[in-house]
């Protein structure tokens, strides 16, 4: 699996390609526990059937029809971690939600900051999430929380990480997929005036420039994405992706209030 690359102007560190899998699974795991440990987790089975998707596999055995509703949450779980095809899991009034953003809201919502961090960097790693330099070492803390409780693992790339984030304070960290940031089609350069390049004239525009006028167009056209919230913020508690929802949502009592407010439904 390819790794996660951390890079400010001056130099970049990485995590192990492995370690994509593994916070992949600590979030994974958080949500099953969420789901399994709720006081009206059996009880809550009926209405989690109910927004399944129409052709869904888990219809075809209802809770309390042959299996017990304890059981079908198991099973319900583990449809969760099916992120690979990430087959929608619930259907309401023409409006789905994937396993892997409910998962990854789930952590947002109720996990300690470090799952928060697996969140992000599971969900936006390829989309250059990013820090700016004044929370650099804060972003440190969350790593340093994270070796400390055992949801990271040793050497494999997040000490490095930490003493990179603390290095300075005075530059951006942007996380990308192997790959350096940024890249020209990313940036894409332009003409004076403000059009367009074809690929070709673009790419030669961008060979051009030095690598800190490279670095500056693209924190630039990084940070004009603001609609995409990228960055990695102290008060991030409050993130969520896509549809908003997490699992407390769909095992809620208001669970129809939360799910017409999610999706600015109204009658």
């Amino acid at each position: 699996m390819s790794y996660i690359r951390f890079q400010d102007l001056h130099g970049s560190t990485h995590l192990k390609g492995h370690e994509r899998h593994w916070i992949l699974s600590l979030l994974r795991d958080h949500a099953q526990r969420v789901l399994l440990e709720h006081p009206d987790a059996s009880d809550r089975a009926h209405a989690l059937f109910d927004l399944l998707p129409r052709k869904h596999e888990l219809r075809e055995v209802p809770p309390g029809w042959r299996v017990s509703p304890r059981r079908w949450m198991n099973a319900y779980a583990r449809t969760l971690q099916d992120v690979i095809f990430d087959d929608p899991i619930v259907d309401y009034r023409g409006h789905r939600v994937r396993p892997l953003t409910l998962t990854l809201n789930t952590a947002m919502e109720t996990g300690p900051d470090p799952l928060r961090l697996a969140a992000r960097l599971t969900g936006q790693c390829e989309l250059n999430t990013w820090v700016d330099g004044p929370h650099r070492s804060w972003l440190a803390g969350v790593v340093a929380e994270g070796l400390h409780e055992g949801y990271f693992r040793e050497a494999c790339g997040w000490e490095d990480l930490q003493s990179f984030l603390l290095a300075r304070d005075d530059q951006p960290v942007v996380v990308s997929v192997s790959e350096s940031f940024p890249t020209w089609w990313t940036s894409r350069p332009r003409t004076p005036e403000g059009e367009d390049l074809d690929e070709d004239a673009a790419e030669q525009r961008w060979e051009a420039l030095t690598t800190a006028e490279q670095w500056a167009r693209g924190m630039e056209s990084l940070r004009s994405r603001t609609a995409e919230h990228l960055e990695m913020t102290p008060d991030w508690a409050d993130y969520r992706f896509g549809s908003t929802l997490s699992l407390s949502d769909l095992l809620a009592p208001d669970c129809t209030r939360r799910l017409d407010h999610a999706f600015e439904l109204t009658g």
